[in-house]
């Protein structure tokens, strides 16, 4: 059961509305890959958590944002490292979100079952091989070993190693804020975990 009942729209101060028509209204929205809203129209997942403190809420769903539908990285390879970090964190809500978008992205059910295991999958790409070893790394904590930045390096440039270590960041701080709040899948939706 949610630390959290859902903050419904007609609920919500002034800030909190315009963070909430942000995130409900946003490219989130438009890209349309998982529903943002229960019935009541309180947000899902970690979105109805950022809606407790808008400054804060506003500058973490923009870092999202960026990442999702700004960077650099393909589609496979954001879809590995989100997978890899719902799967060490046993995240329900991401797992959910994300698993249909990383096949669409190209991932296959053996590479969703090795994922969802936290093992290592078998990719024909070396791009999604090189990202899924690194952050292993980034995941396990501390600094990922030479060879293993080496070859993220060169698969996706000094950029492209920016942008996934804050990817990983990012979707461990989501994973961090629905622990603490005890937030899990939309209502009726099974967990994957």
């Amino acid at each position: 059961m949610s630390r959290l009942d859902g903050l419904r729209p007609e609920d919500l101060n002034d800030e909190q509305r315009e963070l909430y028509e942000s995130i409900a209204g946003g490219d989130r929205a438009r890209d349309a890959s998982f529903r943002l809203t229960e019935d009541d129209g309180s947000l899902v997942g970690p979105f109805n958590t950022l809606l407790l403190s808008p400054v804060v809420g506003n500058a973490v769903q923009s870092v999202g944002a960026a990442i999702r539908f700004g960077c650099g990285l393909s589609s496979l390879v954001r879809e590995v490292a989100i997978l890899a970090v719902a799967a060490h964190r046993r995240s329900p809500f991401e797992w959910w979100a994300h698993e249909p978008i990383g096949r669409r992205a190209g991932l296959d059910d053996a590479q969703i079952a090795a994922l969802h295991a936290g093992e290592t999958p078998s990719f024909d790409d070396e791009t999604a091989t090189a990202t899924y070893a690194f952050c292993k790394a980034l995941i396990a904590g501390g600094r990922p070993e030479d060879a293993s930045y080496e070859a993220v390096r060169d698969a996706l440039g000094l950029d492209g190693v920016m942008e996934l270590v804050t990817l990983v960041g990012y979707y461990t701080l989501l994973a961090q804020l629905m622990e603490t709040f005890d937030v899990g899948v939309p209502r009726g939706e099974p967990s994957p975990f």
